[in-house]
């Protein structure tokens, strides 16, 4: 099938213009450029669990426990230890002697308004919308580094929660997000203006281990074939999201799952609000031919929005076949009931979300014209695009598809199932009584009784919901100066520590 045929995407990038420019050389030698094509438009703590994650998470701010990439389970940060003193009540110790950035003191009082900052209803809060929103975290000091965690029902993942609480300094502004996080992690961010390049630099008071990285400069630069050009004539010294076709040596351009999966959402409007057409459209996509023309076999297939290793995972959900003559089947069905199915639905998708991204977009509404559907293309930056997936939604309403891919590290099915399927979730477009009823069953129990409600709920989504289009479980290629040492793994499309970074040829 031509249309997904790649040829000579963005053949015209000059690597000689690249060259010429010494704007982002480094007089220091352990100083980095980082280039991205992320817009980073709103840095505060509280939406680290997104890409702004890259820069602050573990930076800048620090959370309270940090899970181990390998096993997933939670280790001390800025907790040194923690225990369930109640059904309902965690107690946490808090590490001595650690400072912020701008002087203030780490203690149990900074905690304590940090999480009340982030349930704050004036702050529009990703963090609290993704994974905190159907738990009330109270916090309550015991003495300046004990803190006492409750909530309304018990929570055995709490240490793991720990690792998404991102502790920011109490001079944080309290009803307002700001551009320039201060925390205490090793490295801070000075003052900058609006449209400024993030820069971060090494604090030297620093409570852990000094990393070898003493600035890094993030520059933002939409083409994957430039920012691939700039690692490797060292105007950079790693390139994020590089596309498949652009990723050329194995040596210098590693690929890794990188725990995100994509899905198209439906908003439930219009012609949407039929399940015959979202049917259909699942139907009318050949996701076999997607994977091989615009990614390659390391993508998988996605039947659930997140990875087969996260509890909760059902591996006895299959694939929807492609079947446009099916498709086109439902869409005559729903017609004649008085569905106007030839209403044009908008694609909203975000610029720059993943590499192919667009392309894979444009092949999609191309499979959806072949079965009589009009779906059009709406590229959007980040900041627009937010105002669409995120509750209060405006009104009304419109029918409208949105692009999106999800990241579930933490190793339970919850940070994916509320947020995105239960009628209270901060991005779920519909209510349905008996999937919120699996839901808060697998959420109230634990080891194998949790993993087959979670099961349940998957699959009786897929079935009787169709909330969206599933593609595929996502990996990502990045490009590395072959003058540094680091590994990118699952985690890093959210959080790259720039401690885990060393230069070649040193200790």
């Amino acid at each position: 099938m031509s249309i997904f045929r790649m040829a000579g995407l963005l053949c015209g990038v000059a690597i000689g213009s690249v060259v010429a420019t010494s704007a982002f050389a480094q007089d220091d030698a352990n100083a980095i450029t980082i280039v991205t094509p992320y817009a980073f438009d709103n840095i505060d703590a509280c939406n680290s669990s997104s890409e702004v994650g890259l820069v602050v998470r573990e930076n800048v701010v620090e959370a309270l426990t940090h899970l181990n990439p390998e096993s997933g389970k939670p280790e001390p940060r800025l907790a040194t230890s923690w225990e369930q003193v109640e059904p309902t009540v965690w107690r946490i110790k808090l590490r001595e002697g650690v400072t912020y950035f701008d002087g203030s003191a780490f203690d149990a009082e900074a905690v304590s308004r940090s999480i009340e900052r982030m349930f704050n209803p004036k702050l529009d809060c990703l963090n609290r919308g993704k994974l905190f929103a159907n738990i009330r975290l109270t916090p309550k000091v015991v003495d300046s580094h004990t803190i006492d965690i409750s909530t309304e029902k018990p929570q055995p993942l709490m240490p793991i929660f720990m690792s998404f609480l991102t502790i920011e300094s109490p001079k944080t502004d309290f009803d307002a997000m700001t551009s320039t996080p201060v925390g205490t992690g090793p490295f801070a961010i000075p003052q900058r203006n609006a449209g400024d390049a993030i820069v971060l630099v090494r604090q030297d008071k620093y409570w852990g281990e000094a990393p070898a990285v003493s600035k890094a400069t993030y520059v933002r630069r939409d083409e994957s074939a430039l920012r691939a050009a700039m690692v490797e004539v060292g105007e950079a010294d790693i390139g994020l999201n590089i596309a498949i076709q652009d990723a050329t040596n194995p040596e210098t351009d590693p690929g890794y799952l990188n725990g995100e999966t994509t899905r198209l959402r439906f908003s439930f409007e219009g012609p949407l609000a039929d399940i015959r057409v979202r049917k259909a459209m699942n139907l009318a996509i050949d996701r076999e031919a997607l994977r091989d023309g615009l990614f390659n076999q390391d993508y998988a297939i996605a039947t659930q929005m997140f990875l087969p290793r996260i509890n909760g995972y059902n591996p006895d959900m299959k694939p929807w076949p492609y079947d446009p003559e099916q498709a086109k089947s439902l869409i005559d069905e729903a017609k004649k009931d008085g569905v106007d199915v030839g209403a044009e639905i908008p694609l909203i998708s975000r610029i720059n979300f993943y590499a192919n991204g667009q392309e894979t977009m444009e092949a999609m509404i191309a499979m959806w014209q072949m079965v009589g559907l009009n779906v059009k293309l709406q590229p959007m930056e980040r900041a627009q695009w937010l105002k669409l997936v995120n509750k209060p939604y405006a009104e009304p309403r419109p029918a409208m598809l949105i692009q999106e891919q999800h990241d579930n590290n933490s190793g339970d099915a919850t940070f994916t199932m509320h947020f995105r399927y239960h009628s209270t979730g901060q991005q779920s477009e519909f209510g349905d009584p008996e999937l919120d009823r699996l839901i808060d069953a697998a959420d109230a129990a634990s080891g194998d009784e949790r993993v087959k409600l979670f099961q349940q709920a998957n699959a009786y989504s897929a079935e009787n919901v169709v909330p969206d289009v599933m593609m595929f479980h996502m990996v990502n290629y990045m490009r590395i100066s072959d003058r540094l040492e680091f590994k990118p793994d699952d985690v890093t499309s959210t959080m790259m520590e720039l401690s885990q970074i060393k230069f070649r040829g040193t200790n």
